[in-house]
């Protein structure tokens, strides 16, 4: 399947928070795949899986009004679902669906019930899929999943899963060197016929009439958690959190300066300490707006290695400074 996301996004996802259920089932429509690949390659089960995703579209639903960044969308899916999924490995067991109606309503907008035949087939195919997962790399389980489900379209799969198509290239390899190209073509054909379809998209926005609105969501948040005292308490805890580390960066450089007695070092010193201050403050509210702009932990970590760097770079230029002074005073 060859298509736009990021086109698709633009198109629907504002009228989507306004309540619009045709725009929002479009949503679902083009990314169901990529959400249930996700929480597939993580289970290695088909039908937890699609109520993993099913979690995830419906807690998409709740939240959608709070995301101000469309480019968030996306990334925020993937990071709900792979969490989701992580949780039902960890417990060990399958958490009942909160809708009581799930299955009800799958089977009420199926066109047919599946015969002997095919639920052999269905089984056979979450068996097939299972085993192939179990034997390929874990970072090229979602890939392979996807470039099946899309059709083979590394462009698609690239788009959907956030990666370069080089990425999505090589981690494919990756996957399909593990495979005999025998099973290899097997596990292909068995994820591609279990991908959600209509059926799938159509139950996720029946399930909508049960959840309350974007807009309604989120005013139920706002009266619920936008107290004076929880408005005070977060903005607060994280000025709270900011102040800590300007006093620690405070008294750090005080004890620095108390030892240099040069002008110019004195006024390098004073700059690094600004800086070193305003580095981890910055830090600081970073993380504090990372779950809300749906960070992925791959895009926390390359944050918290270029502040890392940052930080010692600044400290190494402390370092030289207070090097130069010793020498200076022993010779």
């Amino acid at each position: 399947m060859n298509f736009d996301i990021d086109a698709a996004i633009d198109r629907d996802f504002c009228a989507a928070q306004y309540g619009d259920r045709a725009a929002f089932a479009r949503l679902v429509a083009a990314t169901q795949r990529m959400v249930t690949a996700v929480a597939l390659a993580v289970t290695a089960d088909v039908a937890l899986s699609e109520d993993i995703a099913q979690e995830t579209f419906f807690a998409a639903w709740r939240r959608l009004a709070l995301m101000r960044n469309r480019a968030s969308f996306l990334p925020w899916l993937r990071q709900v679902a792979r969490r989701r999924a992580l949780d039902h490995v960890r417990a060990g067991r399958y958490r009942e669906d909160t809708s009581d109606h799930w299955d009800e309503l799958v089977a009420q907008l199926a066109e047919s019930r599946p015969g002997p035949a095919e639920t052999l087939s269905t089984h056979e195919d979450a068996a097939l899929l299972a085993q192939a997962l179990d034997e390929i790399p874990a970072d090229s389980r979602e890939v392979l999943l996807l470039f099946y489900r899309e059709g083979q379209d590394g462009r698609s799969v690239a788009a959907l899963l956030g990666l370069t198509e080089a990425a999505v290239r090589k981690r494919l390899q990756r996957a399909k060197s593990s495979l005999s190209a025998q099973f290899l073509q097997r596990a292909g054909i068995a994820a591609e016929r279990s991908a959600p379809g209509v059926a799938f998209t159509g139950a996720i926005v029946a399930g909508l009439a049960l959840q309350p609105s974007p807009a309604a969501a989120v005013g139920v948040g706002l009266l619920a958690k936008l107290t004076p005292k929880a408005v005070f308490g977060a903005v607060g805890g994280l000025f709270a959190s900011i102040g800590l580390v300007a006093g620690a960066v405070y008294w750090e450089m005080r004890g620095h300066l108390r030892r240099v007695r040069d002008a110019g070092d004195r006024r390098a010193m004073r700059r690094n300490g600004y800086v070193y201050g305003a580095l981890m403050a910055t830090y600081m509210v970073v993380l504090w707006r990372s779950s809300d702009a749906g960070w992925e932990q791959e895009e926390l970590l390359a944050a918290a290695v270029a502040f890392s760097i940052a930080i010692v770079a600044l400290a190494w230029s402390r370092a030289r400074i207070l090097g130069r002074r010793q020498r200076e005073g022993e010779s």
